[in-house]
């Protein structure tokens, strides 16, 4: 099976967003939840930006015809 780069990106992105609330939960410091909690709002859009890529990807790949 073919490996996926920006599914493998996506989901290290989504480890990292994922660790980072870990990390949120047990903060009590206001402004530092918040800069965190920027921080995973950012890895998250860049998760969904590599999903995207992959899908056109995709739909590049079976819109060719075969040669």
């Amino acid at each position: 099976m073919p490996k996926h780069p920006h599914h493998d990106q996506a989901a290290e992105y989504r480890r990292q967003a994922q660790e980072i609330r870990t990390m949120v939960q047990k903060l009590s410091i206001d402004e530092a939840r918040e800069q965190l909690l920027e921080t995973v709002e950012r890895l998250e859009k860049l998760a969904e930006e590599e999903e995207r890529k992959a899908r056109a990807n995709n739909s590049r790949r079976e819109s060719q015809p075969e040669a």
